[in-house]
């Protein structure tokens, strides 16, 4: 056991800045590029780029950024989702740095550029193997996104540590070759290679020339990182190997001195600040290239379904036609029916009065007979309301229901796109009906979603009586099968969920498929004891004001003046309340501005939720700062008494508002502690800084201000923070596993409280793979830290499993800090990039003139491969992991199965005909050699070195690879062997979101491209 052993081990990883920070700190500068930075805006660029090249956006002028945001319009939850997914991105980029920032091949310091590069290309591989598994679920996201990080991470690297940018100064060209399945051809200096001169770093500008080579790569040396060992020059010396520089690098006073990096715009950090934005804009574009170069970018390819599944980018439906529920009115749904008003009441609320309202509300309720089914329809949400409000159950005692007759009489009552929901906890008595209700909705377009709470087979979910033959097919077919077939058929889902999750999964549901943009306003919990009389914030951004207060027993309990004093009346359509279960639901359409005033008539408890329709919302994250001046965005629950920065993102605020102040509420909604807050307006978004020491309670973080008109405002997060005196960290598992072999999971346990404690760690996982024991029990003595490990395994092939380890209190039920991670367990993989491709026009009679040529990598030296007839296959003779493939364009795909020396190999395939719109080459080459086909044997061994491989002509799209495990020579898969889904998609046309730079400067030198070998 040693004490603080976490923080030592922070220490050690944050002992200096080696490439751009990884976020903004407070008191540096807001505009400095930084990996979450890069990484936000690459994503933008990437989703940009898909939004305009599939026509979705219409738009050549917009940044990224505003293409994103004008793709979601008034659905601003929609929006937050998405920054959500690409904030996923940044933070796996940051965990990176944060893990493995002292290894030189992430950081792509000390000249290790070409090992840097081999990192990149085989995590894309295990990329490529996950995105061809088909959909992609959370448990295959999740090491997705992991993997994207690591690559991200190497790739920003590589234009702040090497001198690729000084060689291409304000042509802001990335070099996508690195970390690509192409060749890497550029030349690295050798280790006897001079590549810097003297310089002083003490001085702006003190080392913008002292670079001495110009046509290869190098990158600085680090003092401290793995592989260091800067190559010694005499002391004297006035040149040598190229410095890492900055105030943290203590090898930058020895030849050559200075250093390259230009990782801030600080010249104490960087001795090449000056091209600090060029690196990193470029680093931008490089980011976006990943992902969506039509050429070799991940998702190359890939069609709309996963597109929206990684970016998050489905936009919600607004101004829905029509908004459909149908609800089981028998007896034992009175628990759920309370559930779906309570939800349905608040969602509908926060959409009157806004863009976002459906045009047509319809409501459907059924039991048994069918004759008691009904269904009435209305334009107006708050008649909605007061039908939903009204809904009583009755009957029942037998099982199941008439589902399908109150499913067809929605969808017969509802407008063309609609969306039904319909919520039961019956089988379908009518199910002979199903297949007309599918053809009905089919028809007009009409997506059907289930959420069931129980079934007639004896299902504990269900509380009635069952007096059902649930094996009598002649009766019904099984509740997932009706309900799966008609969700299936229309588009929709199926939640099959306990009694007690009806509102969170409602409630989800609702928030996935409707537009909305609700912010919190305020929140506070009313005692008894504390003042009858609060006031209600309105400011002028408010559209909608929706006041919910739990705990009252009547409408007559509560009471709202407007600021001029007056009594609300809820009187008319612009403003409403309505009571249910204890609850008072006020909704204003177009709410006065100014200081409302809400009374408690009768003395109760009371929890006031205050809520509007508004674009003005805020965000927040806490960052904690090293010795080192070195920023990271905090992931887990924060330490009592430790100092964080907490750090607000604002969303479309005016910049003419002004008297800022940052609060922490406490988790009954009282002021912990309250300070003034400048905010930073830039183009691309609103920050403020304030230091805090955290409090030992929970609390939530409101900023308040004044907007241009002179009133208040107020806008909430949604997190609640949970201060603990007890850390966790779990190293992140970057690369692929092995399957049938037990791993370590490591964990250290760091008690920083008063008192020693015993806690419980646990773990689990959504596949059943970890291990027994999978929990343990530590005792910390208080101030010290211990260690521990959890082991995992799996038989399956390109499995992704997803653990979370959990850490409590002996015998408590809260999780003090949990860490949650992903890996995959994976034999071979490869995958194909097509570099030239056939026009539609050479596939005719004179196919045989024309040739298409293709590389193959795989994870493994290729030791025999079987190919098809007329199709010529070569092992690189320089990368035995490489395959060049060239054909005819008589065909239109190739497949090619290679096997290592030993273990399983892989099979992977492409398409070779360009789309009628893609560009190739226009002169044909002729074709000299038919190729070969057969079994081929590669004897001889792979070299470190490259060798060319022609750059596609195209600059939209191709088809993309086809990524299967397989073995040699096998085409019908025999038992033992592991059969992947294979998934294919024509990409369509995609043109590259532009970005304007600054021409290049003519007296720079362009790197020469050796191909024929790479120094080492």
């Amino acid at each position: 056991m040693v004490k603080f052993l976490l923080f030592c081990f922070w220490s050690i990883l944050t002992s200096r800045t080696l490439a751009f920070k990884p976020t903004v700190g407070q008191g540096d500068d807001p505009s400095m590029y930084t990996h979450e930075s890069i990484t936000l805006d690459g994503v933008d660029s990437a989703a940009a780029e898909y939004l305009t090249s599939t026509g979705q956006v219409n738009t050549s002028t917009a940044t990224a950024r505003d293409v994103v945001k004008g793709y979601f319009g008034s659905d601003t939850n929609g929006y937050q989702d998405y920054q959500a997914r690409s904030k996923e991105f940044a933070a796996a980029v940051m965990r990176v740095y944060r893990t493995y920032r002292n290894d030189p091949d992430y950081t792509v310091n000390s000249e290790r550029i070409a090992e840097a590069d081999d990192l990149v290309q085989a995590t894309r591989l295990e990329i490529d193997s996950i995105l061809s598994q088909g959909p992609l679920d959370d448990s295959a996201m999740n090491p997705l996104i992991d993997k994207v990080g690591k690559c991200l991470m190497v790739i920003q690297s590589f234009y702040s540590n090497t001198n690729w940018v000084e060689m291409m100064v304000n042509g802001k060209e990335s070099f996508l070759n690195f970390g690509t399945l192409n060749a890497f051809n550029v030349i690295v200096a050798t280790s006897g290679t001079v590549t810097c001169r003297n310089c002083d770093d003490s001085l702006p500008n003190g080392c913008s020339n002292n670079l001495l080579v110009h046509d290869r790569l190098t990158s600085g040396y680090l003092y401290g990182q793995l592989h260091y060992q800067k190559p010694t020059a005499n002391p004297f010396a006035v040149e040598g190997k190229c410095s890492h520089g900055g105030v943290n690098d203590a090898g930058r006073n020895t030849a050559a001195t200075g250093g390259i990096n230009k990782e801030t715009p600080d010249w104490n950090w960087s001795p090449h600040a000056h091209l600090h934005n060029i690196s990193g804009q470029t680093a931008v574009k490089a980011t976006a290239a990943f992902f969506m170069d039509p050429a070799a970018g991940i998702l190359r390819g890939v069609d709309q379904a996963v597109m929206t599944a990684i970016f998050k980018i489905k936009k919600k439906v607004s101004h829905v036609p029509a908004m459909g529920f149908v609800i089981d009115v028998t007896g034992s749904m009175a628990n759920d029916i309370r559930s779906v008003k309570e939800t349905l009441i608040k969602t509908l609320n926060t959409v009157i009065g806004t863009p976002n309202q459906p045009t047509k509300y319809v409501l459907s309720t059924f039991s048994d007979p069918a004759n008691l089914t009904t269904v009435a329809t209305t334009t107006d949400g708050n008649e909605m309301i007061r039908w939903i409000e009204r809904l009583t159950v009755d009957g029942g005692g037998d099982c199941p229901e008439f589902a399908i007759s109150g499913v067809l009489a929605a969808v017969r009552a509802s407008d063309p796109f609609a969306v039904v929901y319909v919520a039961t906890d019956a089988d379908a008595k009518d199910d002979n009906m199903t297949s007309v209700a599918i053809q009905e909705a089919n028809a007009k377009n009409i997506t059907l979603k289930f959420i069931l709470t129980g079934n007639c087979s004896g299902s504990a979910w269900r509380r009635r009586d069952v007096h059902f033959d649930a094996n009598d097919d002649s009766h019904h077919r099984s509740v997932r099968s009706v309900f799966d077939d008609l969700a299936h058929s229309t588009g929709g889902d199926v939640y099959n969920v306990a009694h007690s999750e009806v509102t969170a999964t409602l409630d989800h549901v609702l928030e996935k498929d409707f537009p909305s943009s609700e912010a919190i306003i305020d929140y506070f919990v009313l005692a008894t004891s504390d003042p009858d009389t609060v006031n209600v914030t309105v400011d002028s951004e408010a559209a909608v004001l929706v006041i919910t207060i739990k705990g009252p027993y009547s409408l007559a309990h509560a009471s709202l003046a407007l600021p001029n004093g007056t009594a609300e009346s809820f009187s008319s359509k612009q403003a409403t309340q309505y009571y249910s279960s204890h609850t008072i639901t006020m909704s204003i359409q177009s709410p006065a501005r100014g200081i409302w005033k809400l009374t408690r008539r009768v003395s109760s408890l009371w929890t006031v939720n205050v809520t509007a329709s508004t674009y003005l919302d805020i965000d927040s994250q806490l960052k904690e700062t090293d010795t080192f001046g070195i920023s990271y965005v905090v992931d887990r629950n924060p330490i009592v008494g430790k100092n964080y920065t907490l750090q607000v993102l604002v969303s479309n605020l005016n910049s003419s508002s002004s008297s800022f102040r940052l609060h922490l509420l406490d988790d009954q909604g009282a002021d912990l502690y309250s300070h003034p807050v400048d905010l930073v307006f830039s183009p691309s978004k609103i920050t403020g800084y304030m230091p805090i020491v955290t409090p030992n309670k929970d609390f939530y973080v409101q900023l308040s201000g004044v907007d241009p008109n002179g009133f208040q405002f107020k806008r909430m997060s949604r997190k609640l923070t949970k201060p603990v005196g007890v850390d966790l960290f779990v190293p992140p598992i970057l690369g692929n596993l092995d399957i049938n072999v037990n791993h370590n999971i490591t964990y250290t346990l760091s008690n920083l409280g008063s008192t020693d404690q015993t806690y419980t760690v646990s773990i689990t996982d959504d596949k059943g793979r970890v291990q027994s024991p999978t929990s343990q029990q530590q005792t910390v003595p208080a101030g010290n830290s211990t260690t521990g490990y959890f082991q995992i395994a799996s038989p399956t092939e390109l499995e992704a499993v997803t653990y979370t380890i959990s850490v409590k209190l002996s015998g408590t039920t809260s999780v003090l800090q949990s860490s949650r991670n992903s890996v995959m367990f994976a034999g071979a993989v490869c995958s194909s990039q097509v570099t030239q491709k056939c026009r539609q026009s050479y596939t005719g009679s004179n196919c045989t003139l024309y040739t298409w040529s293709a590389t193959s990598v795989f994870s493994f030296d290729v030791s025999t491969y079987v190919n098809v007839t007329n199709v010529s296959v070569a092992i690189d003779p320089t990368n035995g992991k490489r395959l060049h493939v060239t054909g005819t364009c008589c065909q239109k795909d190739f497949t090619v199965n290679a096997k290592p020396s030993a273990g399983s190999g892989c099979v992977t395939s492409d398409g070779v005909v360009a789309a009628d719109n893609e560009e190739v080459a226009a002169i044909p080459f002729v074709v000299t050699d038919a190729g070969s086909s057969g079994i081929q044997t590669n004897t001889s061994g792979p070299h470190r070195t490259s060798v060319p491989v022609p750059e596609t002509k195209s600059n939209t799209g191709l088809i993309v690879g086809l990524v299967i495990g397989c073995s040699v020579g096998v085409v019908a898969m025999v038992t033992g062997v592991i059969t992947y889904k294979v998934y294919k998609g024509k990409r369509n046309q995609v043109k590259m979101f532009k970005t304007e730079y600054p021409a290049r400067q003519e007296m720079v030198v362009k790197p020469q491209f050796d191909h024929r070998s790479l120094e080492l």
